[in-house]
């Protein structure tokens, strides 16, 4: 991960060890959950379970916390990971893709990053950016057809996939478009602009 998301995790974030995965494996096995999609899950935990972080602006805040849980069904049947409890009542769940991709599923998956590092990368570049613009607008739907991304790039270090941040010589640009996917609502499409962020590249570290 990228430095500042190293910084992020550090200052913000709180681990609280549960060992649930690790508790919980005999039983899912029991109940005929597959030996792989548990150690899958005992190596998530391993790595980033019971770690609590700021909320997100986006998806009520995301996960509660980043921890593994088998839903059985349709999700672990599929080689999905829950990857964190939602923090308020959502119609989807937060999931673990078996490629490891992060994302959310209500009838099928959406994923939003290529790994659950791409949606803290994405929360540590949110919370770094969201205080040092001066000016930040949010436009939904129609409206984001406004912006220009022709001279647009991926902002480096986040791996979006349905979730997209984008950087110009003015401005950096969020664009969220999970919950349009799901909903199948363009104007659940949501993009947020920030600019006037004085000395960008030593802030955001873009030399």
């Amino acid at each position: 991960m990228s430095p500042r998301a190293l910084s992020f995790v550090r200052a913000h974030g709180q681990r609280k060890p549960s060992n649930r995965a690790q508790r919980s494996a005999a039983q899912w096995i029991e109940q005929g959950l597959d030996q792989d999609l548990v150690q899958r899950a005992i190596d998530y935990e391993r790595r980033w379970g019971d770690l609590y972080l700021p909320p997100s602006v986006f998806y009520n805040g995301g996960p509660k916390y980043l921890g593994p849980d088998l839903l059985v069904g349709r999700w672990s049947d599929g080689g999905y990971l829950e990857a964190g409890p939602a923090r308020f009542s959502v119609f989807y769940d937060f999931l673990l893709g078996p490629d490891g991709a992060f994302g959310v599923g209500d009838i099928e998956f959406v994923p939003l990053y290529a790994s659950v590092e791409g949606w803290i990368e994405s929360l540590a570049l949110e919370n770094e950016i969201r205080s040092a613009a001066n000016e930040i607008r949010k436009l939904r739907g129609s409206e984001i057809s406004s912006l220009d991304f022709s001279t647009m790039s991926p902002f480096p270090g986040v791996s979006g996939i349905s979730e997209s941040w984008l950087i110009d010589d003015e401005r950096i640009v969020f664009v969220s478009r999970g919950i349009s996917f799901i909903s199948g609502h363009p104007d659940d499409v949501v993009a947020i602009v920030y600019s006037g962020i004085p000395d960008r590249e030593a802030i955001l570290g873009l030399w």
